[in-house]
């Protein structure tokens, strides 16, 4: 069983060697930090954020403050036999905080093996994810959590976290302001990216050395691209790339899909937005769209990075070169208007109410229902709205011509003809 560090003996990377160990030198997560040292008692706990944001240092933090003896476990590497061979020491020994990372790629069964013992009090389960908790925990379990929601670092605090290593590991050595701030550019908020990076800068300079933007990029590989997934180029990039899709131009669509990759966006971030992109703005026009954009975002999800990169380019093209519609976008906005300024009561017609039971049935529920698949074509003219909606009935959904749309379109007009 790990514990939550490297031990003696190993080579501990530099973003370990300057890990805080105590709550003064933690930098960033301000109100979070406050939150958690308020904490009277060991409680379970979730920390939900971006990579390299202090999940697993202030996991650490907590659990010394406590006093608990400690066990590290990664969904991607444990199972549920892991999971026992912990619950079990804790029957021998008493409470064990658990701090299993990334939890989200354990299953729905595996989470659920870990409710009887945090019941119980077996486990303080310290738990971390890079995702959505809402949708990849499971309900039961994080009822039993306080949830924490960590944010990428913001620029201060990085170059607290340059300042420490320098310290520790920098020999005197310095860094150019244009150099520093590739620095901050690529790691995108990331502490231990950005460690990473200064670690191998270290290793390929000499001590007392000035480091330049010319080293920088060269380390790198190439010129960082300038997107912080955090602020205004983020929201600048995000919003061409989208009316890049809706103006049908699916090379400027692919080019801003590659600037966020590049930069470091969260692949996932992307593909929720291509599934809101395809019902939103090509709709009916292709069908086709939104099944692609879900299975996008399921492949995205399972292979992840770089491998994504695949789905995500054909996914983009597609929905570039796609007829447009948002004739349903627009048809469902406009019934929850009506909806939320026509508030007073309404009655569902009898023909179309449910009867469930013999006295709904005395009570005229059902009468005079036309089931549609027993007439010609399988329609009949029928009054769907309450009564007192006729003679002029609202208006929601107006098809285009555009794509599959238009046999929706000429489907509905030989139905009702003026009617719709």
């Amino acid at each position: 069983m790990s514990s939550l560090f490297p031990g003696p003996g190993k080579q501990v990377p530099l973003a370990h060697k300057i890990r805080p160990d105590t709550w003064e030198r933690f930098l960033g997560q301000k109100k979070v930090v406050g939150q958690i040292r308020s904490l009277t008692k060991p409680t379970s706990i979730l920390f939900y954020g971006p990579p390299g944001t202090g999940k697993t240092t202030l996991a650490h933090l907590i659990v010394d403050k406590w006093n608990l003896p400690k066990r590290f476990l990664s969904a991607v590497t444990s199972g549920v036999k892991e999971l026992r061979e912990v619950i079990e020491e804790s029957k021998k020994i008493g409470t064990i905080a658990l701090f299993l990372d990334e939890i989200h790629r354990f299953s729905s069964s595996q989470q659920d093996a870990l409710l009887p013992s945090v019941e119980q009090g077996d486990l303080i389960l310290l738990a971390a994810t890079t995702e959505n908790p809402s949708f990849r925990i499971n309900r039961a379990l994080l009822s039993r959590m306080q949830v924490f929601r960590l944010q990428s670092l913001d620029e201060e605090d990085e170059k607290g976290i340059i300042g420490s290593a320098l310290e520790i590991e920098g020999e005197g050595r310095t860094f150019t302001e244009e150099s520093m701030k590739e620095i901050l550019n690529a790691s995108g908020g990331d502490a231990r990216k950005l460690l990473g990076i200064l670690e191998g800068l270290i290793s390929q300079t000499k001590p007392k050395e000035e480091i330049g933007l010319a080293q920088v990029e060269n380390f790198l590989g190439a010129r960082v691209i300038q997107y912080d997934k955090n602020k205004e180029s983020h929201y600048d990039v995000i919003s061409a790339f989208i009316k890049s899709l809706r103006g049908s131009d699916p090379d400027a669509a692919l080019y801003y899909l590659a600037i966020m990759l590049e930069g470091g966006e969260d692949p996932l971030f992307i593909a929720r937005r291509l599934v809101v992109f395809a019902s939103e703005d090509v709709g009916n026009a292709s069908v086709h769209g939104l099944p692609l954009a879900i299975a996008t975002w399921q492949a995205v999800e399972r292979i992840g990075m770089p491998e994504a990169r695949i789905p995500l380019g054909q996914c983009v093209s597609f929905l570039a070169s796609a007829p447009k519609s948002n004739a349903s976008y627009l048809g469902v906005d406009a019934a929850l208007s009506f909806v939320r300024s026509n508030k007073s009561t309404f009655t569902i017609p009898n023909h179309l109410r449910n009867a469930p039971t013999l006295t709904h049935k005395k009570e005229g529920a059902g009468q005079g229902y036309k089931y549609p698949h027993d007439f010609p074509y399988h329609f009949i003219k029928e009054k769907y709205f309450p009564e007192e909606f006729y003679p002029s009935p609202p208006k929601f959904y107006s098809p285009t011509n555009q794509g599959m749309e238009k046999n929706l379109k000429e489907q509905l007009n030989k139905l009702w003809g003026d009617e719709k």
